[in-house]
């Protein structure tokens, strides 16, 4: 290499990093400035400011003075706050709001549902089940089987979190579904709604053609624990998927000395694949059936 290249390359990397440099300066002093309007200006501002602000902590203390929007009647502001894009902006609108539910609330947090993230998500859950009388009244109304199921598959997974026979019952009547995913899901809600009804819909669920529907119906029948379903639940043995083989055969044990005995009639049987099934089940200590079958 020889001098006068060297010297260019020295040029060249000097002069590079003179204009980084420099970029870097411009980015740090329009922060400052920016940073310096917002904490001159809307460091004590209006709600409304704070909320509009571009930086996501003006607007999470916007919405920690949701109390005070709401009482003030800006519902836009409230939606836009709870809205937010950032996760901690919308927590903290919503730990704000639960003085402050009304039908509208309500409705407004159950139809953005799906769109949350999940500890949003979940914080919401348990302030809709806080103010259960409202959530129940708004969701009989959404639970119908022409509503998208995204916002099915959110809501069906609420009804899960609350203690609202009526809610289950409505959920129940979505068994039937076309969308495998929530016929999945009302078989998955059922494991919490020990009805003569909801049993009656898992063992038609554990002839459904999506195996996946089949498998979480043996799952909800194994938690209810009715003996009755010990027939339907043994036929399940044979199913050509392992899975579905797997949670009839948990479901089974569950259920006492009857499910027990078919269990051992299986291994006897000619079934190969249930036989298989049922002497791997049969070794499980009662402990060990219970974890799997919560698992």
């Amino acid at each position: 290499m020889t001098t006068v290249t060297m010297v260019l390359l020295v040029l060249t990397a000097w002069h590079v990093a003179f204009i980084c440099g420099y970029v870097a300066l411009r980015i740090v002093d329009r922060d400052r400035i920016t940073m310096r309007r917002l904490g001159a200006g809307r460091a004590a501002g209006s709600a409304d400011d704070l909320a509009r602000s571009p930086l996501w902590w003006r607007r999470a203390d916007a919405a920690r003075r949701a109390g005070d929007i709401a009482r003030l009647g800006d519902r836009e502001l409230l939606y836009l706050l709870l809205d937010d894009a950032h996760a901690a902006v919308q927590s903290d609108a919503t730990s704000s709001l639960e003085s402050l539910l009304d039908a509208a609330a309500v409705g407004h947090l159950l139809d953005r549902l799906p769109e949350r993230p999940m500890a949003v998500r979940l914080q919401q859950h348990a302030l809709l089940a806080r103010a259960l009388p409202l959530t129940t009244t708004a969701l009989m109304r959404r639970l119908a089987p022409d509503a998208s199921p995204r916002r099915l598959k959110s809501w069906i997974a609420l009804v899960e979190n609350l203690e609202s026979p009526a809610l289950f019952a409505r959920v129940g009547t979505l068994h039937s579904h076309p969308d495998p995913l929530i016929r999945l899901s009302v078989a998955r809600a059922l494991k919490r709604h020990r009805d003569p009804e909801a049993e009656e819909m898992l063992l038609i669920a554990l002839h459904d053609h999506d195996w996946r529907v089949r498998a979480v119906a043996a799952r909800s029948l194994g938690a209810h624990g009715n003996a009755s379903a010990v027939p339907r639940l043994a036929g399940g043995l044979r199913d050509v998927r392992w899975w579905v083989r797997f949670r009839c055969g948990l479901a089974l044990a569950q259920l006492g000395d009857d499910g027990r005995r078919a269990l051992a009639d299986a291994r006897r049987g000619e079934d190969r694949y249930a036989g298989e099934m049922a002497t791997m089940i049969g070794g499980l200590s009662t402990t060990s059936v219970t974890e799997l079958a919560d698992g």
